[in-house]
């Protein structure tokens, strides 16, 4: 065989690859992305939708996202709203873009009202907020009544932990696979189907438990900082700006604020790149965060 044809034949073979998995995007085969495939193979890591039920024992959906149609925002509302902004990297950050609903109106649905425990997940970004999507945190107190918009989607597992399956979401085993699938120009997204296709490696109870009890310990310190973001707003008055740039800057004035921040963000990473050793062999359990 000339090498034209053997050329002509891998080109075929790659091309029947790409054409029955409906991957026409040859980036979706990237190394890295392949890479993060075998791993999760070779640990036997099983679909999320193993753990997200249609529905559970209390009604509620495994899987739900947030009011659709038309927005009406009231000031004086009982339901803090939240928007894909306000979903930070290391918690959910009110003050950035503090809305509210009414209580019952169609911008509440009950079935995406947000509890204690929850997962929030981005599914939608637009051009230049690409680093919004697939942004995962979990509902670490009970807030009031809360609720999100659609580009949001509310997730409750069941027999895992949910912050060990929003850590893994975070870490570099998570973020490639959404990355992978994503799609859109003006607009990215990712469905519920790729949610619940989302491979998770099964982990051992008191490794979970550790993940929750880092994770808790990272949110105290998102917690501190972002009550000193809503107490300055309050005092002050400020609108916080089309995105919170303006409670940004006052926030960043506040040593206090900086500090937990920082410390919250730098338990955040330690936490994902200890999860990420174990995912990857290289340690059987998450060391503790160096005081």
């Amino acid at each position: 065989m000339s090498e034209r044809s053997r050329g002509t034949t891998e080109d075929l073979v790659e091309l029947g690859e790409i054409s029955d998995r409906n991957r026409w995007n040859p980036g979706y085969f990237e190394d890295h992305f392949v890479e993060v495939e075998r791993r999760l193979n070779e640990l036997r890591a099983v679909p999320l939708g193993t753990y997200i039920p249609d529905l559970h024992l209390d009604g509620s959906k495994g899987i739900t996202y947030g009011q659709v149609g038309a927005r009406e925002l009231d000031p004086e509302g009982e339901v803090r709203y939240l928007q894909v902004v306000n979903i930070r990297d290391t918690g959910i950050d009110f003050a950035i873009k503090p809305d509210r609903v009414a209580d019952g109106s169609h911008n509440d649905p009950p079935r995406s009202r947000v509890c204690k425990g929850d997962m929030l997940f981005t599914n939608n970004a637009f051009r230049d907020t690409n680093t919004l999507l697939g942004r995962c945190v979990v509902v670490v107190a009970d807030y009031g009544k809360l609720n999100i918009s659609q580009h949001i989607d509310r997730v409750r597992v069941l027999g895992i932990n949910p912050y060990y399956v929003c850590t893994f979401l975070k870490s570099r085993f998570g973020q490639r696979q959404i990355v992978r699938v994503i799609h859109g120009v003006d607009s990215t997204s990712i469905s519920f189907g790729r949610i619940r296709a989302t491979l998770i490696p099964e982990a051992p109870g008191p490794l979970q438990q550790e993940v929750e009890r880092q994770y808790t310990e990272m949110s105290e310190n998102h917690e501190r900082a972002m009550r000193i973001k809503e107490r300055l707003l309050d005092e002050t008055g400020a609108d916080p700006g089309y995105n919170g740039e303006e409670i940004n800057a006052l926030a960043e004035e506040k040593p206090a604020y900086k500090r937990a921040l920082r410390e919250a963000k730098e338990r955040l990473d330690h936490l994902m790149a200890e999860l990420e050793a174990v995912i990857e062999g290289r340690r059987d359990t998450l060391r503790p965060f160096p005081e």
